[in-house]
């Protein structure tokens, strides 16, 4: 099958298409929590629609839960500080900053999985080029929302 340029009239239709659609679903067998949405929206729209497989949509909601729990972990950190008193009343180091640091390797981990973050396997600038033609088009279908003239 020939790939198309991601600078060509077809890959450019075709983000228009992809940005019109409604998000990808969450594989029936996937639970995430209310929480994990954002994320999970978040790391769809790092890839165009059309990369996504159903393996990789299930390590996409991982990382999302992961993106998730990491955001709840430095929220609380930042409400205890770095340091705190054991029951001993011994300054000791926060345990919560190895969890951020257990869940920020898991991050890395489940983003190198997705070929997220870093190099692209395959012809690099292309991706890149479908990747970027697609945030624009989002981009426009949200003007386009938010000043009335594109019914959802």
């Amino acid at each position: 099958m020939k790939r198309t340029r991601s600078d060509s009239a077809a890959s450019a239709v075709k983000a228009m298409v992809n940005a019109a659609l409604p998000p990808l679903a969450l594989p029936a067998h996937i639970q995430l929590r209310s929480t994990d949405y954002p994320f999970w929206d978040g790391v769809l729209r790092a890839r165009a629609r059309d990369e996504w497989t159903e393996a990789d949509l299930v390590v996409a909601a991982q990382l999302a839960r992961c993106q998730a729990d990491i955001e709840h972990e430095q929220q609380r950190l930042t409400g205890e500080g770095s340091v705190v008193e054991n029951a001993k009343g011994t300054q000791i180091m926060n345990p919560r900053v190895t969890v951020l640091e257990q869940l920020s390797r898991r991050e890395m981990a489940l983003m190198r999985t997705l070929r997220m973050g870093g190099r692209i396997a395959g012809d690099t600038r292309d991706q890149l080029g479908k990747r970027a033609l697609e945030r624009k088009a989002h981009q426009i279908r949200e003007e386009l929302e938010d000043d009335g003239l594109l019914a959802l």
